[in-house]
């Protein structure tokens, strides 16, 4: 029975971690149509979601406001998705190639990728300016969640990423106020970046 049920998993998944082709650092180099559409069309999400909120409240924003908000809003939303892609897991957790460039090198190292995402720091400033230094508390917990991650055996990355992401909501709910219209802002990118990017996971292929 056991000899069978191996057997069946071998026939059933395909795991390819070697890659090539065009440097892809959105969807992952050789990213399948259907990943790389799944993408892009996740970027769409919260954006629509977002214009739909903001067509019934109008806040006024100005031309910076709005450019800063669906600029925020894309990222998050595409790249919740595609760092769940099988194509962006074989991508960004395997080394770095000559063809990559240094970009390459900056983007797939893990703490490196995480500090670049100081949306929280930006959304508190031009949203929100008097409460800025609670971006800059968003910012270090995700940065903390991110050291936490990493610190721990790959076998208990995912478990330990999903009790951060838990935490993290609850204390958007009741711990640091949101800027108002941006209340998906943390839940997201904790889920982008402490689950998405950094947990590795076995790749896929058809």
């Amino acid at each position: 029975m056991e000899t069978e049920l191996i057997l069946y998993m071998k026939r059933e998944v395909r795991i390819e971690w070697e890659y090539d082709g065009k440097p892809d650092f959105s969807s992952g180099t050789g990213a399948y149509a259907s990943e790389k559409a799944l993408g892009l069309l996740s970027a769409l999400v919260v954006p629509l979601i977002l214009l739909y909120v903001l067509w019934q409240k109008d806040p006024g924003w100005s031309v910076v406001e709005w450019i800063v908000a669906m600029v925020i809003a894309l990222d998050i939303s595409g790249g919740l998705v595609s760092n769940a892609l099988n194509s962006c897991k074989r991508f960004y957790h395997t080394p770095p190639k000559r063809e990559e460039g240094k970009l390459g090198v900056w983007l797939k190292h893990p703490v490196l990728f995480t500090v670049c995402h100081v949306h929280p720091i930006i959304v508190y400033w031009v949203f929100d300016d008097k409460n800025w230094l609670l971006g800059l508390l968003w910012y270090g917990l995700l940065l903390g969640s991110a050291a936490m991650v990493l610190s721990v055996p790959l076998y208990l990355r995912r478990p330990v990423s999903m009790l951060l992401i838990m935490i993290c909501i609850l204390t958007n709910f009741y711990g640091i106020e949101p800027v108002p219209l941006f209340e998906w802002l943390m839940p997201l990118l904790f889920i982008k970046i402490v689950y998405g990017h950094l947990v590795r996971e076995e790749p896929y292929r058809k």
